[in-house]
């Protein structure tokens, strides 16, 4: 681009000959032809801010390296963050030069872009699901992609660090397909099913799916171990207790668990656990079993009822094909329950795919995939 420059100020130059150059005003002319000729010419070619078309937009994931060039030696020359706005320039296999927005130029994998159409679905999924109410906070067991869909081979815009938390939103049964799904027009057979989590990142506000099973609950180990092994799915603190040795305050909590793999609805046990003073561990005062739930769930601090003022708990069950809403209230350390009616219409807050289904599987460059 820079030798285009220079064509394009000889080519100037050449002109300026052409003229009468032997007046002095034309000769000063010259000159500022020639400068502004050159700038110009630079300016459009060569590094600084500049505009991209859409169409030719790529945004990177976060922490990508860019390479001075393709050996297995060669520097990085700069740390991409999450969505920075780039042109590619040339490819190499699964490598792509490209070109930021500000003017940085270097070697990365194409893997790591989104293309403007992905990215557009990005900010879809992130504005359809900005109502839904975090359901805990979640944290990676090791380093776990965030994808674009819930699938292994989706594109991923984000990885986060081990133990970095997100917060989770809501929990979906996926028919596992092959990677050829990738580009199939119709989904393959399922070779199995996995769990994922729709996740809010919190330092980008961005929505994502990461697999179920590489994220645990940020619950403190002595009421985590009261888990008897069954999948914490969503928790709340509703209150807490102060410890008579210590003083600490003890948290409270409310949680709900799936114990069976392959269930559509999000979890069958929901229970409240409080630290017990006298006794100085955690014990569960109230406990419902045998439920088919679905998120998200919803808290209410200082609802007032006939029962008193307390946290209130909202619940979506499914019992014999109808859908109910089940309030409940903890106040003075118990747990009651207020009502529980039909739930008239679609709910307030529908995750995709909607309540007592799976994921629905959308091919690639369709209007609908996310």
């Amino acid at each position: 681009m820079v030798g285009g420059a220079a064509v394009t100020a000889a080519v100037a130059q050449r002109e300026v000959h052409a003229m009468d150059s032997s007046r002095p005003g034309t000769r000063m002319l010259v000159r500022a032809i020639v400068a502004v000729v050159s700038a110009l010419s630079l300016a459009g070619c060569g590094g600084g801010s500049q505009e991209l078309a859409e169409d030719e937009t790529f945004y990177s994931r976060n922490r990508v390296e860019l390479y001075s060039g393709l050996e297995p030696d060669a520097s990085a020359v700069a740390v991409l963050d999450f969505d920075t706005r780039s042109r590619i320039l040339d490819t190499h296999r699964s490598f792509v030069r490209l070109r930021t927005i500000d003017g940085r130029e270097g070697w990365a994998p194409r893997a790591m872009l989104l293309d403007s159409n992905l990215r557009s679905g990005l900010r879809a999924l992130t504005s359809r699901t900005a109502a839904l109410p975090s359901q805990g906070l979640y944290r990676a067991r090791d380093t776990l992609n965030v994808h674009t869909q819930p699938y292994r081979w989706a594109p991923t815009f984000y990885q986060l660090e081990k133990d970095e938390g997100v917060e989770m939103l809501d929990r979906m049964l996926v028919d596992r397909l092959p990677a050829a799904a990738a580009t199939a027009r119709t989904p393959p057979q399922p070779t199995g099913l996995d769990y994922w989590y729709l996740v809010r990142i919190p330092k980008l506000g961005q929505t994502g799916w990461l697999i179920a099973n590489m994220a645990y609950a940020d619950i403190p180990l002595e009421v985590a171990m009261l888990g008897q092994g069954r999948s914490i799915v969503a928790y709340f603190p509703i209150g807490s207790v102060a410890d008579r040795a210590s003083g600490e305050a003890k948290t409270t909590w409310l949680w709900f668990q799936s114990g069976r793999g392959g269930q559509v609805h999000d979890f069958d046990r929901m229970a409240v656990l409080r630290w017990d003073a006298r006794r100085s561990h955690y014990i569960v005062i109230r406990q419902y079993s045998n439920l088919s739930g679905y998120m998200p769930i919803e808290t209410r601090p200082n609802l007032e009822s006939e029962r008193g003022t307390g946290v209130g708990i909202q619940v979506l069950l499914d019992k014999d094909g109808q859908m109910l809403g089940r309030n409940y209230i903890y106040t003075a350390n118990r747990v009651y329950l207020l009502e529980e009616k039909p739930v008239a219409g679609a709910p307030q807050h529908v995750p995709p795919g909607g309540f007592g289904s799976r994921y629905v599987f959308s091919p690639p460059d369709s209007p609908g995939r996310q």
